[in-house]
């Protein structure tokens, strides 16, 4: 009998980078960032052709957007949610889901998502998650999923691979060799020029019971909480009591470093994990004068190699700017140089330690 795959939406985060468009209460996954269409309507679109037999994406997001995301979605999606009391990165959040899985489906195929993704085309994402999901569900693998390097990316974990196990058109599964936490310029250009590293996109499948068995093997306290957590029957004060006792802990480092049953799917669809504004230049593209302009009212006029995002009622007038970031939202505008796009997090903490500025904006 083939096993269900039931798509996990892991949506918990703010995506500070994105400041001034992403704020506490609407934060990057909620906004339009690559379409018309929020980030996270766009990664359940991607779902669904995952959700047939009862199946609904289970979304684990934090209790400061929960509502958002409720008013925001449209009527017609319907998904089940986990609505953290705090967030405590991803392996609690997948051992949650996957007691919440068992407990409604019985033993399924799990399809992790990060909500704030950009993946085309959706027919080649949709083949090489049912690609995986036959190698995980014949083999008990934990497959993830393994991007080719097209520029070397300072900001990403890499995954080495080792040998291929096996390929079914374009696609193709290889051992893990290991993985590799964000290295230095020099060394992801060799990574790039090498073939044998692919960026770990953070996506995901594997059987329910597998990374249960994983985390019992390599997480045992985190385990110890799942079953409480089970005991519990999954109540409300059931998920307070679990995220208040677990520790934080990505699944990388948690598991996926130490597993021997991992693999790496390499797929053929583009992915970027749409990470700061310097993401829109390669969504978006740039115009004549090698600007990237989002949003209408925007004026360029002698400017070059700058992102342009205007999501105001005003008018954007950037002249004879340079490599700069300017965005203009209703009630703050951010200009920045892009090579100083990394210290975005640390220019905002500052903001938020001067009391002279409104605390609407963040």
């Amino acid at each position: 009998m083939k096993m269900k795959t039931v798509p996990v939406v892991l949506a918990g985060g703010v995506g500070e980078r994105f400041w001034p468009l992403s704020r506490q209460s609407r934060p990057k996954q909620l906004l339009p960032i690559v379409s018309k269409k929020s980030m996270i309507e766009e990664t359940l679109a991607r779902t669904r052709p995952f959700c047939t037999s009862g199946v609904k994406p289970l979304i684990v997001t934090s209790k400061a957007i929960a509502s958002s995301m409720r008013r925001m979605l449209p009527k017609s999606v319907k998904y089940d949610s986990i609505v953290e009391p705090v967030g405590k990165n991803t392996a609690p959040a997948i051992a949650a889901a996957a007691a919440l899985i068992r407990k409604k489906h019985g033993d399924a195929l799990m399809l992790v998502l990060p909500a704030d993704h950009a993946v085309s085309p959706a027919r080649e994402f949709v083949s090489a998650v049912r690609f995986a999901a036959r190698a995980a569900s014949e083999t008990d693998a934990l497959c993830v999923f393994g991007i080719r390097p097209v520029r070397a990316e300072t900001g990403y974990g890499y995954i080495q691979a080792g040998e291929r196990l096996d390929a079914q058109a374009n696609l193709a599964r290889y051992d893990v060799r290991r993985f590799v936490e964000k290295p230095s310029a020099s060394l992801a250009q060799s990574y790039v020029g090498s073939g044998e590293y692919f960026w770990n996109s953070g996506m995901f499948v594997w059987k329910a019971s597998v990374i249960l068995e994983e985390i019992a093997a390599h997480m045992p306290e985190l385990h110890r909480r799942v079953e409480a957590l089970q005991r519990a029957k999954l109540s409300t004060a059931g998920l307070r009591a679990f995220y208040q006792t677990c520790r934080k802990e990505s699944v990388d480092y948690g598991i996926l470093e130490k597993s021997n049953r991992v693999t790496m799917v390499c797929p053929s669809f583009s992915w970027d994990d749409v990470g700061s504004w310097e993401s829109l230049a390669r969504i978006h593209g740039e115009n004549t004068r090698r600007n990237t302009v989002v949003g209408g009212r925007v004026f360029d006029d002698e400017s070059t190699g700058s992102i342009l995002v205007n999501e105001s009622d005003l008018t954007l007038a950037a002249c004879g700017v340079r490599d700069m970031v300017v965005v203009a939202t209703g009630d703050a505008v951010l200009v920045v140089p892009r090579d100083k796009l990394p210290s975005i997090r640390q220019y905002l903490a500052a903001m938020k330690n001067d009391r002279s500025l409104p605390r609407s904006i963040f």
